[in-house]
């Protein structure tokens, strides 16, 4: 009992390292678009596409590998996935041209499925009192990776050189293979009959990212083409005997809900972390250091509800953590639209708003791992982190939008009253979510199983 803890500490450790990789290297390069700019001898439009490419493909292939890893087995996909990151890292880092370092990112963009699959192994893996505290904590590290990504990613263009911001992340992603090779036996399929449904991946595939596209680039023209496949692969999955998503595990109560909830708390999360900073560079006249240290509240906000988590779950269940943190980031965004005279207002609200957003991811992913079988965890898992993604696309496009038509200080609180509607949106989703049973002493798969 005492080894097999040891292990089941030593393998959230490992998934933890592998969430942090991918977390850094999706923050890493966003305040550094500007130095990509003037090294590659590119347009503003153009450096975009470093972050625009990184979204398409981690957005496009997370539902996929996900499927993968529920078929193949989740280890096999999660080295894929990190040995991706840290292929796609090493080409862009390499690359003295903008195609070359943007194709290195839709590389990268394959560690999407990262997260969710970290989520899926502490479901096979963990008994189940003890997952409670392995999400928030591999949550807390989504989070917190992100937002230190950001802040030192000045302080590395300063000491050592752009290119270390795919260096970097290249190097943890090898090192988070380590754990997971020597924790996680290979494992073996979940069933030998089971299939892929490949025209059913290549559809998603292409009308996600055409909406993606529509709303990144903020043109209409893909969105007819995106509705039409849509509705084909709608039509292809509730046909198809072995589909890719199960529509019918999408519709699940505590799925449905806990998705429209993510997709409306992704809508305010992302789109204040492009509002927020621009705020601030704006009313203060701050810096790109100084933006970085004043959204660095969001990480400690984080660690903070760590604890209160755990004692709210244990007692009241994922479900009354996720509506009290989305309460609670909704009270931040409308606090910040009414009092953002002072950065020490700001600073407040960005911690009020770290904590929220912290407690309310924990335990999104949670009930969508908990509420499916356990062979459709990986994808569950992927297309709940895909909601999240196109909310967030949405979010930043539409404050982006607010932003560019309005002048003044009212702009900015125009666009925090929009994102804490959103959120008042997402609290009545979350109450939708049927209330879990009691956690039990229930058994994991041994490590030594499948995986």
């Amino acid at each position: 009992m005492a080894e097999n803890d040891l292990r089941g500490r030593a393998l959230l450790g490992g998934l933890c390292l592998a969430t942090a990789a991918y977390s850094v290297l999706q923050s890493l390069v966003v305040p550094a678009l500007g130095v990509f700019q003037r090294e590659l001898g590119t347009t503003p439009s153009g450096a975009a596409w470093l972050l625009t490419a990184f979204l398409l493909s981690a957005s496009v292939s997370t539902p996929v590998l996900g499927r993968l890893a529920d078929v193949y087995g989740k280890r096999r996909i999660l080295l894929a996935a990190l040995s991706a990151m840290s292929l796609g890292a090493l080409t862009s880092a390499a690359a003295t041209a903008l195609p070359l370092m943007v194709a290195g990112r839709v590389v990268q963009g394959l560690g999407g499925a990262v997260f969710p699959l970290c989520f899926a192994l502490v479901r096979d893996h963990l008994p189940a009192l003890r997952r409670p505290r392995a999400f928030v904590v591999i949550s807390t590290v989504m989070s917190v990776g992100g937002a230190l990504g950001t802040i030192t990613a000045g302080p590395i263009l300063s000491i050592l050189s752009s290119r270390w911001l795919f260096l970097i992340p290249a190097i943890v992603s090898a090192l988070a293979m380590i754990p997971v090779l020597l924790l996680l036996p290979p494992g073996k399929p979940r069933s030998l009959g089971a299939k892929i449904d490949w025209y059913g991946a290549a559809l998603l595939a292409t009308w996600l990212g055409l909406l993606l596209l529509a709303i990144s680039t903020g043109s209409i023209y893909p969105v007819p083409a995106a509705a039409v496949l849509a509705l084909v692969w709608w039509r292809s999955q509730r046909r198809a005997e072995q589909p890719l998503i199960d529509l019918r595990t999408l519709a699940l109560p505590t799925v449905r809900a806990t998705n429209a909830a993510t997709f409306l708390l992704g809508f305010g999360m992302f789109g204040s972390w492009m509002v927020i900073p621009l705020m601030v560079a704006d009313r203060f006249d701050a810096g790109p250091t100084l933006v970085g240290l004043v959204m660095l509240p969001t990480a400690v906000g984080n660690l903070l509800i760590m604890p209160i988590h755990r004692r709210l779950t244990a007692r009241q269940g994922p479900r009354a953590a996720l509506a009290t943190g989305i309460a609670t980031a909704g009270l931040s965004y409308l606090g910040m639209a009414l009092w953002h005279q002072t950065l020490t207002a700001v600073c407040l609200g960005i911690l009020v708003m770290g904590a929220g957003i912290g407690l309310a991811f924990a335990a999104v992913g949670a009930l969508v791992v908990e509420a499916v079988p356990s062979e459709q965890t990986g994808v569950s898992a992927a297309v709940n982190t895909v909601m999240r993604t196109v909310g967030g696309c949405l979010g930043s496009a539409v404050g982006g939008a607010v932003l560019t038509r309005s002048a003044g200080d009212a702009q900015y609180m125009t666009v925090l009253l929009l994102y804490a509607a959103a959120l008042a949106a997402a609290l009545l989703c979350a109450i939708q979510v049927p209330r879990p049973a009691v956690l039990t002493t229930e058994s994991a798969v041994p490590l030594t199983g499948t995986a």
